[in-house]
């Protein structure tokens, strides 16, 4: 049965007005999202990076910041923060001392998210900064066919799922598991041999957090029933399981130093220092 003209031409106009409409709420989102990235540009010229330490002067602590500013040139306004001490009301009761360096490790993280990464950042929630630990090196950039690792941490701190869904990666990790279904992020100008891939596991010496992220962070672990005794690792990587969320690794695909369980660009330089969890 033919429709009158009239109704032929109501229905045109409404098919033309869904479309119009379609292309504009895409375009805005695309517009928004380019808006984050060049106001992110625009405002911040340096990023804040914190390093968690029992001695702000110490070897460990100037080793680890001389390691960030080789591989991250003029890139970082770095701070140090120090750990949370063994005598402090909130660590652990137990006379173990591994179980109150636990504590100590635990309550400096939640600390510096919670508290301290809010503090420093001016530019709304969207912005990143990183926190590492203080026995940290890099893989020299040169094997990736790279100059240092800031674009590379550039484009992960501006890819859309990163930035708007997850609001964390990782620079460095161990024992990691990858999903299965984690499509590769390539660096560019990398010869293909940066790629960084969705997973967890343990360790925590070098992460990257938009501040929403890192003010709710613990909230969002705690909802999955930590257990009281562990690092913050422990947690996260417990996080992670139960919740389902995963994060990408900057450097997936390199592990390094040889023989360790180390990936990703960072590790911790197990030559040089001892871990303090022991």
């Amino acid at each position: 049965m033919c429709l009158p003209i009239e109704q032929k031409y109501s229905k045109c106009l409404l098919i033309t007005f869904f479309v119009i409409c379609l292309w504009i709420g895409i375009g805005y989102s695309q517009i928004n999202f380019k808006l984050i990235k060049t106001n992110y540009h625009r405002i911040q010229t340096r990023v804040n990076a914190f390093i968690i330490t029992n001695n702000c002067t110490s070897l460990r602590f100037n080793a680890t910041k001389e390691n960030i500013e080789r591989v991250f040139p003029n890139y970082f306004h770095i701070y140090c923060f120090k750990s949370i001490p063994l005598n402090d009301s909130r660590i652990h009761l137990s006379t173990s001392t591994v179980l109150k360096k636990f504590s100590s490790n635990l309550l400096s993280f939640i600390t510096v998210w919670t508290y301290e990464i809010p503090k420093y950042s001016k530019n709304g929630e969207r912005e990143w900064s990183f926190v590492f630990e203080d026995d940290v090196n890099f893989i020299e950039p040169s094997k990736v066919s790279l100059l240092n690792y800031t674009n590379a941490v550039q484009e992960l701190m501006q890819n859309r799922e990163i930035q708007l869904d997850h609001g964390v990666f990782y620079l460095g990790i161990c024992g990691p598991t990858f999903a299965n279904n984690s499509r590769a992020l390539v660096t560019k100008f990398s010869n293909n041999s940066l790629l960084s891939y969705k997973g967890y596991g343990w360790c925590a010496h070098g992460m990257g957090l938009t501040t929403k992220r890192a003010k709710d962070f613990w909230l969002d672990m705690s909802l999955y029933r930590p257990t009281p005794d562990g690092a913050i690792d422990f947690f996260l990587r417990e996080y992670c399981i139960r919740s389902k969320n995963q994060f990408y690794i900057l450097g997936s695909n390199l592990q390094w130093p040889p023989g360790t369980d180390h990936y990703g660009i960072a590790f911790q330089d197990r030559g040089r220092f001892n871990s303090e969890m022991n």
